[in-house]
């Protein structure tokens, strides 16, 4: 019995070696990321200052942004790759450079609901001083709609595997219905097969 529970000792071990928890550290997040070939942290901190760039410096955009700030509102990035990839995420990136750039203002039409539902309170229930009352009919309306659409190609042989990704932004006026800008990135990256599988 007592050989039986020592032995047991080294099993008890081991198991919990081989469950013990990952080290975790931080990092700087603007680090590089090629942990994957997938769209990364990288690829969005890249789109997103590459659109900016490219937008901030357009001769239409700059005459545009010389005596007003136009108002715009984020349509969405549709995901046409075949893998998950956080479009709220790079358009947040983007708007947030753009906002913070003073050259933009911007709604946010995922809260319509929400404020209408605050201006009836606040209008409507009694609750409210009349005199304190956000005014119904008073919101700015949008100028630009700010859209886009995000693709990819993955080609694979015996020894590599590409992954190239197009990411094509644009803003419309929305009165004319004409595309103002237009900004596009591209990414490429490749992983190279081992030895001994991937």
């Amino acid at each position: 019995m007592k050989k039986l529970a020592l032995c047991a000792v080294p099993l008890t071990l081991l198991l919990t070696a081989c469950s013990s928890q990952p080290t975790v550290s931080y990092v700087d997040p603007n680090t590089v990321d090629t942990t994957s070939i997938n769209f990364s942290s990288t690829d969005l901190q890249t789109t997103a200052q590459t659109m900016v760039n490219q937008m901030l410096t357009s001769p239409v955009i700059v005459q545009l942004t010389q005596s007003q700030s136009p108002v715009m509102y984020v349509s969405g990035l549709t995901n046409n790759t075949s893998e998950f990839i956080d479009t709220q995420a790079i358009t947040d990136a983007i708007s947030t450079q753009l906002i913070n750039s003073g050259k933009f203002q911007f709604v946010d039409m995922t809260k319509v609901n929400a404020i209408k539902k605050q201006l009836n309170y606040q209008n409507q229930s009694g609750m409210v001083n009349p005199a304190t009352a956000a005014k119904i009919g008073q919101q700015v309306g949008a100028q630009y709609m700010f859209y886009g659409d995000i693709s990819s190609i993955t080609a694979v042989n015996s020894s590599q595997e590409s992954q190239y990704y197009q990411i094509t932004m644009k803003l419309l006026n929305i009165q004319t219905g004409i595309i103002t800008w237009q900004g596009q990135q591209q990414i490429r990256k490749v992983a190279t097969r081992k030895t001994f599988g991937w």
